[in-house]
C-alpha cells in the first residue's frame, strides 16, 4: 500500500542507472559497455550473484553499496534491459 507514492526500490535503481551511464559517458566507455551487457545478458544473473560473494574483497577497493546496487541491477532482467536501452540512447 505505496498510496500512489513512487516505489523506492525502483526511483533508487533509476537513479543508479542514470549515474551508471554518466560514468560511463565521462569516461568514453558507453559503447564497450552496451556490448558487454546485450553479449553477457544471459549470464547477467550468474554475474550478480558473483558480486554478492565477492563483496567482502571487493568492498576493500570500491564502496559497498555500489556492489549492492549493481548485484541487484545484475539480478533484475528489467533492469538489464533498462541499462542497455539507457546506453544506446545516449550513445551517439
Amino acid at each position: 500500500m505505496n498510496q500512489g507514492l513512487p516505489d523506492q526500490t525502483s526511483t533508487n535503481q533509476d537513479t543508479f542507472i542514470d549515474q551508471l551511464v554518466a560514468a560511463f559517458g565521462r569516461r568514453g566507455l558507453r559503447l564497450p559497455a552496451l556490448i558487454a551487457l546485450e553479449a553477457g545478458s544471459p549470464l547477467a544473473f550468474l554475474g550478480g550473484q558473483l558480486l554478492w560473494l565477492a563483496e567482502p574483497a571487493l568492498s576493500l577497493v570500491v564502496n559497498r553499496e555500489t556492489i549492492r546496487q549493481t548485484a541487484r541491477l545484475l539480478e533484475e532482467p528489467a533492469a538489464v534491459a533498462a541499462l542497455a536501452n539507457r546506453l544506446e540512447a545516449d550513445t551517439p
